[in-house]
Order: structure tokens, then sequence, then C-alpha cells
């Protein structure tokens, strides 16, 4: 790297990857003194701070260490062999050893806001660098950061930014983009997204990129073969089946306004909708993002209406 600082996140203190491995903070201490196995990153006033990275091998050493394995004997193998012996020993269960995704972010808007929202990239292997798009692929340092993932902000989308985002695209790798814009003609959204980028409008609506942080996980996951369509976010669960539904729609009303059956109706198209939005057949991960962000709002909505039923129902239960 040049002279742009590459900041890591999620960071974690001595104490809460002491809590979330049961290794005391003085043993981890003397980990670190005897065998290098201590926090990785240090922030620009000096401080040591642990990687996500970090705690995961220390989870799993430590996983080891309590089925009999010796600190001495360990501490220097790579995360692969540690893994192996976990599994060897049968105890991989509620230890992480899948490598994160590696992803990059570049621009300050993206970080700062990434500051305040740290969940927004857990599960990921993140680096920030807040230098704009411009200094960086005119540094190079871009090709020694290979990602999977790369989030861009810029201020004004055109034609010079688009591409600088394809260059900043090629030195790192062709990873899965992301871009967040504070203004932009429709244009060149249409430009960036024929070539698989999504881009989303600052300030960022945190559901929204969730939807879309769920599809680029997806898409990497995917392609590496560790992950399956159906889990591209987590849904709401149905509270009235079809039957049920049915039954429903043929009273007149447990309300003087005729909301039951109305309600019921609602349910059921909302119900169609969902299944057939998560069934579209659609190609390329940025259609997929925008098809699982309508899934997710229908189900979100679907969901709600059935909330809105329940409520009808209890209170007819009520007057009884």
């Amino acid at each position: 790297m040049g002279a742009f600082e590459l900041e890591a996140r999620p960071l974690y203190g001595i104490g809460t990857v002491a809590r979330l491995t049961r290794i005391k903070p003085g043993t981890l201490r003397i980990w670190d003194r005897r065998y290098g196995l201590g926090a990785s990153y240090k922030s620009q006033s000096g401080r040591r701070m642990y990687t996500q990275t970090d705690l995961e091998h220390l989870q799993i050493v430590a996983s080891l260490v309590d089925r009999g394995y010796r600190i001495g004997e360990i501490a220097n193998m790579e995360r692969k062999t540690l893994a192996a012996l976990l599994d060897q020993a049968g105890a991989r269960q509620g230890v992480t050893t899948k490598i994160r995704i590696k992803t990059l972010c570049l621009g300050s808007t993206f970080c700062d806001w990434l500051d305040k929202h740290p969940n927004m990239v857990s599960g990921l292997d993140v680096r920030l660098m807040r230098e704009e798009l411009e200094s960086a692929v005119a540094s190079g340092d871009l090709e020694a950061l290979p990602a999977r993932i790369l989030i861009v902000s810029v201020g004004q989308l055109s034609r010079t930014q688009v591409d600088l985002i394809e260059q900043a695209r090629r030195q790192i790798g062709a990873p899965l983009t992301l871009v967040a814009y504070e203004f932009a003609n429709p244009h060149w959204i249409e430009q960036l997204a024929e070539r698989g980028v999504a881009c989303l409008k600052v300030p960022l609506d945190q559901e929204r990129l969730g939807v879309h942080m769920a599809g680029l996980r997806q898409a990497v996951e995917l392609e590496q073969g560790n992950s399956d369509a159906g889990e591209l976010a987590l849904l709401k669960p149905r509270l009235f089946d079809t039957a049920r539904l049915t039954e429903l729609k043929q009273i007149d009303s447990l309300l003087p306004c005729g909301c039951t059956h109305h309600l019921a109706e609602l349910i059921e198209s909302l119900s169609n909708f969902e299944r057939y939005s998560g069934e579209c057949a659609v190609e390329g991960w940025s259609d997929a993002a925008t098809h699982a962000c309508v899934h997710a709002y229908i189900n979100q909505a679907r969901f709600l209406v059935e909330r809105a039923l329940a409520s009808v129902l209890e209170e007819k239960s009520d007057r009884e």
C-alpha cells in the first residue's frame, strides 16, 4: 500500500474478545507475546484492536485447547489446518471456520456512514479506504487489494465516475459492486446496471441496503458453492394458511364494515405475489438483489396485514 490507510471492520477490544472466546484477558496477552496470536489492527492513535478474522481464529484455537490440544503445538498452524483438526474432533458446532468474504469500501461518504452503522457489514471481512475514487485509482494501490465485494461512494455519478468505477473493478479483480451516489443522471445508473453494478442514492436506506448486501453475499456464496438461493433474507412466517384464509373470506364480517373478508382477500393476494417474486427468474446479481428487495418488502407487507387480521380476530374473541 502507498500513503492511504486501510481500516479493518468490524473491530473488537480485548474485553469483547475475552468474552466471545472465553479466554481470560491475561491469557490473551500471553498468547500475543509468545505466539503472535494478538490483535492485528492498529489505529492511528496506536490502539491495538482485533479484527473479525483475529476473533474467529482465536475461537478455533480456544475450542481446540478446550479439547486437549497444547497451545504451543497449534499456535503457528494455519487456519485451514486448525479447522481440519476441529472437524476431526467433531467440534465444529458453534465455531465459525468459514472464510469471510473480502470486502473493500472506497470513499469517505460510505465509510463515515458505516462508522455509525457497523452492523451493515457483519459477517464480512471489510477494509475501509476513505480516499476518494479518483485518487485511489490513480495510485494503483487497488491492485494489491483483491476483494469479492466493492462498495464505492461518489458525489456525482457522471461519465468520468463510471469509467473510474470500471477501472477500480479491473484493478481489484472485477468484484461484485455497489455504488452509493448523491446525484446522478438516470442514464449513468442504467449504464452501470447493464454492467451488473447496482446503485443506491444517499442518504442510504438501511433496509434497502441490507437487502442489497444480502444479495452480494449470496452471490459470492453461491459462486463458491457455500449456499443456496433460498437464504437471501430472513423472512416473516405466515400467520394464516390457505385453508384458514378461505374460511375467513366466506365470513361476511366479524366487523360491521366487512374488514375481515377484505383483509383475508388482501393477504391471499399478497401471499400469491410473494410466492411469485420469490420464484421469479432473473439474470445477474443486480436484478436478483432488486427482486430480493421486492420480495422482502412484500413479505413484510403480508405479515403486517396478517397482524391486522389477527387483531380483528382477537377483538372478536374478547367480545365473546
